[in-house]
């Protein structure tokens, strides 16, 4: 498949985004006579508006917070201007920081987009197109809804407790209005993202482009929500399913090949699409606004040479070849950080979002194994080190169940730094799992009222259910 997203395109998508974004469906002019009514047509209007979905997800609203969260946890630092950075160095931010509501915003957006597309395709608007085209859309918008939804409840809810009555609010039917519903809880939250993710995972289609999000992108995503949920042989499973899939997914042979390849690697499995054209692109070169922690610096260090011998001038030496070549001279680029090495000016190629990638799984794979009731520690190392050997660091040894599960933490931090904040959850999650005191990883991290933001202003405003998260 091609994504083709040309100007018409973009008219559709405007419009319709404009209008579910309204208060009142009334106040909406059609442009070109496009209305919530005749958007879904056929096979290929479907297809655009799908294209919308995607879309949604590299707006300035939400493209760019893996940043922040870098900031949040013990990735990075950001040095200053960006937008709503107030507080997350320092695990302190506000409740009128304005960034939150259109973050908070933008995730719904995507969801009621989608659901609008599935609520089309499932009254049969779309004429012509074959069962299994439409079942596999519907997956693909389904995904979408899982993702969104996972999103929220990590940034906003209590995602750690499984017993919490402070989850997000649930969206699971197309509104031209603004509903006020309150909060669902933890459980009901995942069960609803197990629900979307299953369907996926089985009509979702196979052997497609990475930056759409197919079967196999449903079931690394799934993997991940049971690691949540502390299914952990659920997420084994499922994990060793993605690892042996036969769709050509595979480890690059060297690291730096994946961010040379964007969402063309063979080892990412869900990746925005951008491009030289009028293709939207992400605000991911505002990493150029950041720098490595400490805690990262001193982490690299240790896994060369001798501690403290680390240099980042040239090509780099005594560093973790993963950090060199984000933070070395000769490496590093245009934006400070060789992961993201494209200008967000009109002729560049624009830096995607790595969402999902292969090395992740193994990670996952490995954390879910030695957690299991019953599990394989020797399992769980052997797909540790094959990131290690892949990264071309020192395999680690087999020690003890903490000691594996703490090396296994580094090991994300090490391979996923700046990407999507992955190292942040991991964080709270080992610390409510008894693993970790969080303030030993970041001196800030003082109450858990900060594993959680504050619900936005506008969004309490707007829906008085709404309860803030606590000691906001």
């Amino acid at each position: 498949m091609k994504l083709i997203i040309k100007n018409s395109i973009k008219i559709l998508f405007f419009t319709l985004a404009i209008t579910i974004s309204s208060c009142d469906i009334d106040d909406i002019k059609p442009i070109n006579k496009l209305t919530i009514e005749n958007t879904v047509r056929d096979e290929a209007s479907a297809q655009l508006v799908l294209n919308g979905v995607y879309s949604l997800g590299k707006t300035f609203d939400v493209s760019f917070f893996p940043l922040h969260l870098a900031a949040y946890g013990n990735e990075g630092i950001i040095k200053g201007g960006l937008s709503g950075d107030k507080g997350f160095n320092i695990n302190d931010v506000p409740v009128n920081n304005g960034f939150l509501s259109k973050l908070y915003n933008g995730q719904y957006k995507i969801i009621n987009l989608a659901n609008f597309l599935i609520q089309e395709l499932n009254a049969g608007k779309a004429i012509g197109i074959s069962e299994t085209r439409k079942a596999e859309i519907i997956s693909e918008a389904k995904f979408q809804r899982a993702f969104a939804h996972f999103n929220l409840l990590r940034y906003f809810g209590e995602f750690y407790d499984l017993n919490s009555t402070y989850g997000v609010v649930l969206r699971v039917e197309f509104s031209d209005k603004l509903d006020a519903n309150p909060r669902n809880t933890v459980s009901e939250v995942y069960n609803q993202i197990e629900e979307d993710l299953l369907y996926a995972s089985v009509n979702g289609p196979v052997y497609i482009d990475h930056f759409y999000s197919g079967s196999l992108a449903a079931k690394a995503l799934l993997a991940k929500v049971y690691l949540y949920e502390r299914k952990f042989s659920e997420a084994s499973d499922l994990a060793d399913e993605v690892l042996n899939n036969d769709e050509g997914y595979v480890l690059e042979t060297q690291y730096d090949g994946i961010f040379k390849k964007s969402f063309n690697s063979s080892e990412v499995i869900f990746a925005p699409h951008t491009g030289r054209d009028n293709e939207g692109k992400t605000n991911m070169d505002l990493v150029s606004r950041t720098t490595y922690s400490q805690i990262l610096a001193t982490l690299a260090d240790e896994q060369v040479g001798t501690p403290t011998d680390g240099s980042l001038t040239g090509n780099g030496s005594g560093y973790d070849p993963r950090f060199k070549f984000a933070y070395a001279t000769n490496t590093k680029g245009a934006n400070s950080n060789g992961k993201y090495p494209f200008l967000n000016i009109l002729t560049s190629q624009g830096n995607t979002l790595y969402h999902l990638r292969l090395a992740e799984i193994y990670l996952i794979k490995a954390e879910a194994e030695a957690r299991k009731q019953g599990g394989d520690l020797s399992i769980a190392l052997q797909n540790l080190n094959e990131i290690r050997n892949r990264a071309g660091v020192t395999e680690k040894d087999l020690s003890d169940k903490a000691t594996l599960l703490n090396d296994i933490r580094q090991e994300k931090l090490l391979e996923l730094f700046f990407e999507n904040g992955e190292s942040w959850f991991d964080i709270v999650r080992y610390h409510t799992q008894g693993d970790l005191v969080a303030s030993s990883v970041k001196p800030s991290l003082i109450s858990v009222n900060q594993f959680v933001l504050p619900i936005p202003l506008d969004a309490l405003i707007g829906n008085k259910t709404l309860i803030q998260n606590k000691g906001y």
